[in-house]
């Protein structure tokens, strides 16, 4: 399978790692700093075509897969770039920033024949998996997730589209803890309304976006589930999820456990591949989307199911301390296309 990267930040060694460990080889990888050819080279070892323009690099290699690893507001323009041209791409979260990318990568998904996959990779890893299935068929009337990461004026500085609403589409909710939110709303289902509130106490000056997130949402049944998540810790300790239903009650903390009382410890036995706090699933991701694309499955985490996190987040948003409807959007695509 052929692939191609564009971007070569922070995260691209992540997805260089996963496609050689999928078999993919790398044919092509582009990025507007010349610099980050060599870096990357020389962590992963590659050898391959180099662009700066990503646009040329689609419309002269012959590619199965492209990985999209650049910030965040680029992400939908390049994703219907490819797909436009039946190119199967899989992109880093978020997918979109805003209604408006929803509705234009809409477009080219119902247009298309490629597959797009989202990389909400912490649904990949064993612990999470062995839960999912634990509460499968069990009612979910309560749960929560917390993140307590370190992102300092460091790590902002590093990238100018970093902490910016323009380039990022927001601070530590649509970024670090957008994983935390997903596994929440993918053991509970979408909720019914939201309040939350925000705030930026120690990155003034830095960021124009929040560094500190509450949320409150209320779920169909009555339950409520909760998120909070802050960046201005100085350490960065493990994520916490807890989950309760009628008969279980789980916590769990990185690939550790607690289940009615008991531990249980889940793990991929897979090394780590850049920080910690990243997790190792990436790599069972993309192993399993070229998987679904080989044998002619469909990938699970296709653009209306990474849409739903995006479309909470923006609720988030909104809210502003007041309640407000989590609604759906219009599926302009659909009609679109449909009324040709």
């Amino acid at each position: 399978m052929n692939v191609a990267v564009i971007g070569l930040g922070a995260i691209s060694p992540l997805h260089i790692n996963a496609i050689q460990s999928a078999g993919g080889k790398i044919v092509a990888v582009c990025d507007i700093d010349p610099a980050k050819f060599e870096k990357a080279r020389k962590a992963t070892g590659f050898t391959c075509s180099i662009y700066s323009n990503y646009k040329q690099m689609l419309d002269s290699e012959d590619l199965d897969v492209v990985h999209i690893c650049t910030p965040h507001y680029l992400h939908a323009e390049m994703i219907c770039a490819c797909l436009d041209r039946n190119i199967n791409v899989l992109c880093e979260k978020p997918v979109a920033i805003n209604e408006i990318q929803l509705n234009l990568i809409e477009l080219s998904v119902v247009r298309t024949k490629a597959q797009l996959a989202v990389c909400q990779q912490n649904r990949f890893n064993a612990s999470v998996r062995y839960l999912k299935e634990l509460f499968k068929d069990q009612e979910i009337v309560a749960a929560s997730g917390n993140l307590c990461w370190q992102r300092d004026a460091a790590y902002y500085n590093s990238a100018e589209w970093r902490g910016t609403h323009l380039q990022e589409g927001g601070g530590v909710m649509i970024n670090q803890a957008l994983h935390t939110l997903d596994l929440l709303q993918w053991f509970c289902g979408m909720p019914e309304t939201v309040i939350a509130h925000n705030s930026n106490d120690t990155l003034q000056g830095i960021i124009d976006v929040e560094e500190s997130q509450l949320g409150i949402f209320k779920l169909k049944n009555g339950g409520r589930f909760i998120i909070t998540a802050t960046n201005a810790c100085t350490h960065s300790f493990p994520i916490t999820l807890m989950f309760k239903s009628a008969e279980t009650e789980a916590v769990l903390i990185g690939d550790h456990m607690i289940v009615n009382g008991k531990f249980v410890t889940k793990s991929d036995g897979l090394p780590l591949f850049g920080k910690e706090e990243w997790g190792v699933g990436h790599v069972n991701l993309v192993r399993e989307y070229y998987a679904c694309l080989r044998e002619g499955r469909k990938f699970p985490i296709d653009f209306y199911e990474a849409e739903k996190v995006v479309e909470l987040i923006l609720a988030l948003y909104a809210s502003q301390g007041e309640e407000v409807p989590i609604g759906e959007r219009e599926p302009v695509g659909r009609q679109k296309v449909l009324a040709r």
